[in-house]
């Protein structure tokens, strides 16, 4: 692996950029004590929520078959919702295809490590809905800063990698990794793991999201081009395509057939509305669905919307729809969740008693982001952020960004002609 303050790619760091890096590194690890070489003893246990996937964590007390031949390990790290439902995507295949995933969510390791990077991730998520709540200036200078992940700050990553090594001390080092975080792939090669795949999210190129010494796989050629203009050398880069789950790829000509059908008899347009996994935009799409209320009480629009697992979400949205005296369908957990998708398929018409909305809110992390994949297969509209969601193969409206950066995934969606 190049050092971190070595030459990155091509970009030779200055004496001030070496500085930077180190004063990044003491923000990002906080009040850390740096053991890279302690272990943290690792099990596994089934998924209760997904058939065959084995989740990792250091409560958990099977232990054998970590090097399994067919073992893969997929790691993320429970920030917002993007990165577990692009690690979602990725164990969805890895099933199909016969692999035994183990995920490994570096929040659900209980360590000094992981709450290091849980307060990393607290601040994010608390920066994210300020700016979004504020709006103006402060919007603005979020939005710059989301696009400045210049080399320098990725120097400082394999630092980080390295502070947390007992997140992956304890596994195999042949097992294969896909990275749905880069941190996930900076620590696997700081642990010296041999084959490295790292999941490049959004759209933005910046160095931010590269992984030296790692496969960094893209989603679109164009951003390939750019990353090649940028001096990233061709072997370190690939183009994969979109980070979408095995349902929703392998369906995706089906549904659109029934979505066009639906069109064409006109009848109620299904609109799903996500709440990201910062918990961002509440203002925002607040006034979305009040906007939106003349057309729910009409009939002519049906509003699937996913709160999350956010309390306060939940909260404003409740009151919203009591203010606005429009009735809904209350969607508490997995099982609520499958018997209204199974009732609302694409292929059918609407229930008898079908209600203008449908409130999805959730006391767990998977439930919480899973539920906007399963709600894609039975929605017309996709009404989101530009976020990891940007990829996904349903029709699309672009609602307001969080981060500059987003921008450009939505870009990526006008190119095929799915998103606006």
């Amino acid at each position: 692996m190049q050092s971190d303050v070595d030459s990155f790619f091509g970009d030779t760091p200055s004496a001030w950029d070496k500085q930077l890096v180190k004063l990044t590194h003491s923000f990002s690890r906080g009040s850390l004590v740096e053991e890279p070489e302690k272990v943290i003893p690792l099990g596994w246990e089934p998924s209760p929520f997904v058939d065959g996937l084995r989740v990792m964590g250091n409560k958990a007390a099977t232990r054998e078959s970590l090097s399994d031949t067919e073992g893969l390990l997929i790691g993320t790290v429970r920030m917002g919702f993007g990165h577990h439902r692009i690690a979602y995507s990725a164990y969805t295949w890895a099933l199909e295809l016969g692999h035994i995933p183990y995920m490994h969510d570096l929040l659900g390791i209980e360590s000094d490590e992981s709450k290091a990077i849980h307060e990393m991730d607290q601040k994010y998520s608390k920066y994210s809905r300020l700016s979004s709540d504020l709006g103006g200036i402060f919007e603005w200078l979020w939005g710059l800063l989301m696009k400045q992940g210049n080399a320098n700050s990725v120097r400082s990553m394999p630092r980080l990698g390295e502070a947390v090594k007992p997140l992956m001390n304890d596994l195999p080092r042949d097992m294969p990794v896909i990275a749905s975080h880069p941190l996930n792939a900076h620590i696997a090669i700081a642990c010296g793991f041999e084959n490295v795949i790292n999941q490049v999210i959004d759209n933005h190129p910046q160095h931010f999201v590269l992984v030296p010494g790692a496969l960094n796989l893209v989603q679109g050629e164009s951003y390939y081009t750019q990353f090649l203009q940028m001096g990233v050398p061709a072997e370190a880069l690939g183009v994969a395509g979109h980070w979408v789950s095995h349902a929703l790829a392998t369906k995706t000509e089906e549904d659109c057939g029934h979505r066009i059908a639906w069109a064409e008899k006109k009848r109620p347009r299904r609109i799903l509305i996500p709440v990201g996994g910062a918990g961002a935009q509440r203002n925002y799409i607040v006034d979305f669905v009040r906007a939106l209320a003349p057309r729910l009480r009409n009939g002519n629009m049906r509003a699937f919307i996913n709160a999350g697992d956010h309390a306060h979400m939940k909260v404003a949205l409740e009151a919203l729809l009591e203010e606005l005296k429009i009735p809904y369908q209350p969607i508490l957990n997995a099982a609520e969740l499958g018997a209204f998708c199974a009732a609302n398929a694409l292929d059918q018409a609407d229930p008898e008693g079908a209600q203008p909305i449908a409130l999805c809110t959730f006391s767990s992390h998977f439930e919480a982001f899973s539920a906007t994949d399963h709600l894609m297969r039975v929605t017309d509209i996709l009404a989101t952020k530009p976020s990891e969601l940007a990829f996904f193969p349903v029709p699309k409206l672009h609602i307001r960004r969080v981060g500059d950066h987003e921008a450009a995934s939505a870009l990526r969606a006008a190119e095929l002609g799915d998103g606006t």
